[in-house]
Order: C-alpha cells, then structure tokens, then sequence
C-alpha cells in the first residue's frame, strides 16, 4: 500500500511542477491570457532600447571597405584592404573572399590570407585578399562577388553581396 501510495504522490508532484509554472504566470497578470504570453509595449520598449545602441546611430556606412590597388605577380593577385566597423562591438572576420574582373582580362577568386581579423568597436582593421591569377590582369579591376563570414558574441553571421 505504502509504494503505490508514493508511486500516485510522485505522478501529481510531476503534474503539479509542470501545470504549476503556468498557474503562477497566469495568477501573476491577473489571470489574463494574452498579458501572460505577449510582452508589454514597456517590455519591448526596454529590449529595443539595449538593442540600439548595439549598431551606430547613422547606420551602415555605403562602403565598409575600402580596397587597395590589385597587384599582379608569379600568377598570384593580392589586394590590401581596410575595413571600418560601423558597430559599436569588436566583431571578428572569420572569412573573406571575392571574385574580381575588370576589362580585358580573367577574372580572380580571392580570400583572406590572415586565418582571423579582429576588428575593434567603431575601428578598423587592415588585411590582404590573396588568390591565384593567370593571364594579362585586367585594366580597372573591381570586385563582382562578396562573401563575408564574421562572428559576434558568439554568433557567426554569413552574407553574401554581388556587386554590379
């Protein structure tokens, strides 16, 4: 008798610690369903608050980066690049790579030759975009393709950009 007695008080315990979260929540907002589930308008103000000070107040700038002249020699192409961080958190670029083509000449696939780059709040941070090339390089090269993998307190973002 003692078991099953104890057996039946453990499945209403269980019950009651998985139904009793739910009470309180619905006791706590005067037992109003919708008050319970859906933050307020001062809640949300409050995290839209936090959140907005993450990103500077102008926004993104046009042109983060800023791209060096392209050298050609030994079939290999590396471009210098400076890139502004419009953010006010240190982020890190994990990868970088990029088509290039310009007039009269094959285009080039290139990536970063540094493993990371740690960019600093509202910085900048300088690294080099290197990649094989055969051919007469092109006149007035630009870049056709972006791809941009970066992490942000601990979330890894990847966007991709074709230009042009």
């Amino acid at each position: 008798m003692g078991e099953r007695a104890l057996g039946w008080g453990l499945k209403l315990l269980g019950i009651a610690l998985f139904i009793g979260p739910f009470i309180a929540a619905f006791a706590a907002h005067n037992w109003d369903l919708q008050a319970a589930v859906v933050p307020s308008q001062a809640e949300m103000d409050e995290v839209n608050e936090r959140v907005s000070g993450l990103v500077v107040e102008e926004g993104f700038s046009e042109d983060p980066f800023t791209l060096g002249t392209p050298k050609f020699s030994n079939n290999t192409v590396s471009v210098t690049v400076e890139f502004t961080s419009p953010l006010k958190i240190p982020i890190k670029i994990t990868d970088l790579s990029a088509s290039i083509s310009g007039q009269g000449g094959q285009g080039a696939q290139v990536q970063m030759e540094e493993a990371e780059v740690d960019v600093p709040a509202n910085g900048t941070a300088n690294f080099t975009l290197v990649g094989p090339y055969s051919g007469t390089p092109p006149t007035n090269p630009e870049p056709t393709g972006v791809n941009i993998t970066f992490e942000l307190y601990g979330v890894t973002l990847q966007v991709q950009i074709e230009v042009g």
